[in-house]
């Protein structure tokens, strides 16, 4: 598979720190139709749980059909601002650290099996790219809003 893990190693290691360093901003709603940085920590765990299912089903099934994922409804259950944010931040770089672990231990014969959705069928290949790509948004989406906080 054509991933670089050591670059996505070091973009972790470059995120968990940029978390850490705005710990004192996590909180911070600037309206009610933004996320708070806690919040974006939490869908990106929510991002991760979710993927850690179809990257170890997809290795098993050739073709799977998985829930829809719905994020605001997650960040509304979750209540997630009374959690502590040193832990939010601690479980996202453990849980990508067990992701990376998977990846490079997968099944190189599966990486083509699919996960069927509405709009169209997507590799389990493709959709750790994905993972990685959605990871890369919502980074530029949190230093975004550290810039806005800080404004």
């Amino acid at each position: 598979m054509n991933l670089d893990c050591v670059d996505c190693k070091t973009r972790i290691d470059s995120f968990e720190a940029l978390m850490t360093e705005n710990g004192n901003l996590a909180d911070i709603r600037l309206a009610p139709d933004k996320w708070t940085l806690k919040e974006m920590i939490s869908h990106l765990i929510d991002s991760a749980s979710n993927n850690h299912q179809r990257f170890i089903r997809l290795q098993l099934e050739p073709v799977l059909v998985f829930p829809k994922y719905d994020a605001e409804e997650w960040k509304n259950a979750t209540k997630i601002a009374s959690f502590d944010y040193s832990t939010l931040v601690t479980l996202w770089k453990t849980y990508n650290a067990l992701l990376m672990h998977l990846i490079e231990n997968m099944n190189p014969a599966a990486l083509g099996h699919v996960w069927r959705r509405e709009d169209k069928d997507i590799s389990l290949e493709a959709l750790i790219h994905d993972y990685f790509a959605h990871m890369e948004l919502h980074r530029k989406l949190f230093e975004d809003r550290v810039e806005e906080i800080k404004r």
